[in-house]
């Protein structure tokens, strides 16, 4: 064998291992980035994590608050409720349209509860106060019903 022979084969057993090298070291360095970020998830794991203490006093909150333990009676609250506030609706409603009956019209600056001409309410020259109390009693059905 000569010696320019042996040079040359050394010489590429050196690339091989030098780009054995680099990509070892790429690997290596891959697994460590992997490793502190696994280190660092585990610790913010541990510090946001529920204690048996605080799982404890969850459910000692819910079992005494008043929808968990009487939902039937507070349903039958809440329908109360409703129905009391609708009554007030009722009544109202009638002590608005009385004054409006006697000859004042709801455009004139003489009538009460300002008038929104084609408002939400549905229909044209229905007085604020009453599309609010439309409001207020299809909002307490929709609580009843929950």
């Amino acid at each position: 064998m000569s010696l320019d022979g042996l040079r040359a084969w050394i010489g590429e057993v050196e690339r091989k291992l030098g780009m054995r090298t680099r990509v070892f070291i790429v690997l290596v360095a891959i697994a460590v980035g992997g490793a502190g970020a696994a280190v660092y998830l585990a610790l913010d794991a541990q510090d946001n994590a529920v204690s048996k203490d605080d799982l404890q006093a969850l459910r000692e909150e819910l079992v005494g608050s008043p929808a968990v333990s009487g939902g039937a009676e507070g349903l039958a609250q809440l329908e109360a409720e409703v129905e009391s506030l609708q009554a007030e609706v009722t009544a109202l409603r009638a002590e608005e349209s009385a004054p409006s009956n006697e000859g004042a019209s709801e455009g004139s600056p003489g009538s009460t509860g300002g008038v929104t001409p084609g408002g939400a309410g549905g229909g044209a020259g229905v007085p604020q106060s009453q599309q609010k109390l439309r409001e207020a009693v299809e909002k307490a059905e929709e609580e009843a019903k929950k």
